[in-house]
Protein backbone atom coordinates (compact mmCIF):
# COMPACT_ATOMS: atom_id res chain seq x y z
CA UNK A 1 0.00 0.00 0.00
CA UNK A 2 1.26 3.50 -0.84
CA UNK A 3 0.81 4.78 2.70
CA UNK A 4 3.17 2.14 4.07
CA UNK A 5 6.01 3.56 1.96
CA UNK A 6 5.23 7.11 3.16
CA UNK A 7 5.40 6.09 6.80
CA UNK A 8 8.61 4.19 6.06
CA UNK A 9 10.13 7.31 4.49
CA UNK A 10 9.16 9.50 7.44
CA UNK A 11 10.35 6.83 9.89
CA UNK A 12 13.72 6.71 8.12
CA UNK A 13 14.08 10.52 8.27
CA UNK A 14 13.08 10.62 11.94
CA UNK A 15 15.51 7.84 12.79
CA UNK A 16 18.33 9.49 10.84
CA UNK A 17 17.66 12.81 12.56
CA UNK A 18 17.62 11.13 15.96
CA UNK A 19 20.91 9.42 15.27
CA UNK A 20 22.44 12.67 14.07
CA UNK A 21 21.68 14.41 17.35
CA UNK A 22 22.42 11.38 19.50
CA UNK A 23 18.86 10.66 20.64
CA UNK A 24 17.84 7.13 21.56
CA UNK A 25 16.97 5.50 18.22
CA UNK A 26 14.42 3.17 19.81
CA UNK A 27 12.24 6.10 20.88
CA UNK A 28 12.66 7.88 17.52
CA UNK A 29 11.39 5.02 15.41
CA UNK A 30 7.74 5.73 16.26
CA UNK A 31 7.86 9.50 15.89
CA UNK A 32 7.00 9.89 12.14
CA UNK A 33 8.07 13.57 12.29
CA UNK A 34 10.16 15.73 9.96
CA UNK A 35 10.56 19.40 9.12
CA UNK A 36 7.34 20.84 7.67
CA UNK A 37 8.87 21.78 4.31
CA UNK A 38 10.28 18.28 3.83
CA UNK A 39 6.90 16.69 4.52
CA UNK A 40 5.00 19.05 2.22
CA UNK A 41 7.52 18.50 -0.59
CA UNK A 42 7.34 14.73 -0.23
CA UNK A 43 3.54 14.62 -0.15
CA UNK A 44 3.44 16.80 -3.26
CA UNK A 45 6.09 14.97 -5.25
CA UNK A 46 5.30 11.37 -4.32
CA UNK A 47 1.51 11.47 -3.82
CA UNK A 48 0.45 14.73 -5.53
CA UNK A 49 -1.23 15.72 -2.26
CA UNK A 50 -1.90 19.40 -1.65
CA UNK A 51 -3.15 21.20 1.44
CA UNK A 52 -6.93 20.83 1.56
CA UNK A 53 -7.72 22.29 4.98
CA UNK A 54 -6.12 23.37 8.23
CA UNK A 55 -7.07 24.32 11.76
CA UNK A 56 -5.30 25.76 14.77
CA UNK A 57 -4.71 23.68 17.86
CA UNK A 58 -4.64 26.49 20.41
CA UNK A 59 -1.43 28.47 20.15
CA UNK A 60 0.85 25.44 20.00
CA UNK A 61 0.19 23.70 16.67
CA UNK A 62 -1.67 23.54 13.39
CA UNK A 63 -3.42 20.50 11.94
CA UNK A 64 -3.32 20.16 8.15
CA UNK A 65 -5.11 17.82 5.79
CA UNK A 66 -3.42 17.06 2.46
CA UNK A 67 -5.47 15.43 -0.31
CA UNK A 68 -4.77 14.23 -3.86
CA UNK A 69 -7.23 13.95 -6.74
CA UNK A 70 -6.70 10.17 -6.54
CA UNK A 71 -8.25 10.19 -3.06
CA UNK A 72 -5.10 9.63 -1.01
CA UNK A 73 -4.89 11.80 2.10
CA UNK A 74 -2.61 12.66 5.01
CA UNK A 75 -3.30 14.45 8.29
CA UNK A 76 -0.30 16.13 9.90
CA UNK A 77 0.22 18.27 12.99
CA UNK A 78 2.94 20.92 12.96
CA UNK A 79 4.29 22.53 16.12
CA UNK A 80 5.52 26.12 16.48
CA UNK A 81 9.10 24.96 15.81
CA UNK A 82 8.07 23.71 12.34
CA UNK A 83 8.23 19.98 13.11
CA UNK A 84 5.43 18.07 11.35
CA UNK A 85 4.16 14.70 12.54
CA UNK A 86 1.87 12.42 10.56
CA UNK A 87 -1.26 11.63 12.54
CA UNK A 88 -3.06 9.51 9.93
CA UNK A 89 -2.97 8.67 6.23
CA UNK A 90 -5.16 6.69 3.88
CA UNK A 91 -7.09 6.43 0.65
CA UNK A 92 -10.61 7.18 -0.65
CA UNK A 93 -10.97 10.74 0.68
CA UNK A 94 -14.49 12.09 0.17
CA UNK A 95 -15.48 15.73 0.69
CA UNK A 96 -19.01 16.37 1.92
CA UNK A 97 -21.00 19.52 2.30
CA UNK A 98 -23.43 19.87 5.19
CA UNK A 99 -27.00 20.64 4.04
CA UNK A 100 -28.11 24.23 4.52
CA UNK A 101 -29.45 24.76 8.03
CA UNK A 102 -27.55 21.81 9.54
CA UNK A 103 -24.43 22.02 11.63
CA UNK A 104 -21.52 19.89 10.45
Amino acid sequence: MARKSLLGWVKTLALAGALAVGTNAASAQYQFCVEHGDLVAHLSEKYQERQFAFGLIGQVAIMEIFVAETGSWTIAVTDVAGRSCIVAAGDSWQSVVAPVGHDA
